[in-house]
């Protein structure tokens, strides 16, 4: 499987082969789309490569891009756990002129149940799911594919998750019923 991070300012972004293109998991900053184009460019890739985003939550780092990419073709995966959470980006961003932020237009996304991500994501050919892992936010989702990778945006590493954070631990239990053997992280390694 060819999965390459086209990431940068310190946020991971992965595109995954898939059929006839690739899957981009998260996406940029408001306004850094030339930027991320840049980086696709420099790692072999092109915007016109992509034909899936799916983000893992709806935070500026991860989620800014999303309109963007979409008026140009990019077809959005929404997950029914993530629909309730992309007005409050809307909100975060009024009044903010520092970042072109573009409103996100559900209407045409693709939304999906997450209990029949697996039917979709054979699809446009992988063999996985998409689960909601809440913890650091409660729209975040994971993406497990069954070869052992999961991606995990800004899910807190397992390991320095407090005891008593019975949530961030639940979803680190679910991901980890897949006999996971990478994870890619929404930041560092």
């Amino acid at each position: 499987m060819n999965i390459i991070n086209v990431g940068y300012q310190s946020t991971n972004y992965y595109a995954i082969d898939i059929k006839g293109g690739k899957l981009l998991v998260d996406c940029g900053w408001p306004g850094t789309l030339p930027q991320f184009s840049g980086e696709l460019k420099r790692k072999g890739n092109s915007i016109q490569d992509i034909k899936y985003l799916l983000v893992t939550h709806f935070h500026p780092d991860h989620a800014g891009l999303t309109q963007e990419l979409k008026n140009l073709g990019i077809k959005h995966i929404l997950p029914d756990v993530q629909i309730d959470f992309i007005p409050q980006m809307t909100e975060f961003f009024a009044g903010k002129k520092n970042y072109p932020y573009v409103p996100i237009s559900t209407n045409d996304s693709i939304h999906l149940q997450v209990g029949e991500s697996r039917k979709f994501l054979a699809g446009i050919g992988l063999q996985g799911e998409i689960i909601h892992t809440p913890g650091h936010s409660d729209d975040s989702v994971t993406l497990i594919l069954d070869e052992g990778f999961a991606f995990t945006g800004d899910l807190h590493p397992w390991y320095v998750a407090a005891e008593e954070d019975v949530v961030t631990r639940a979803s680190w239990d679910t991901i980890q019923r897949h006999k996971i053997k990478t994870i890619f992280p929404g930041h560092g390694k």
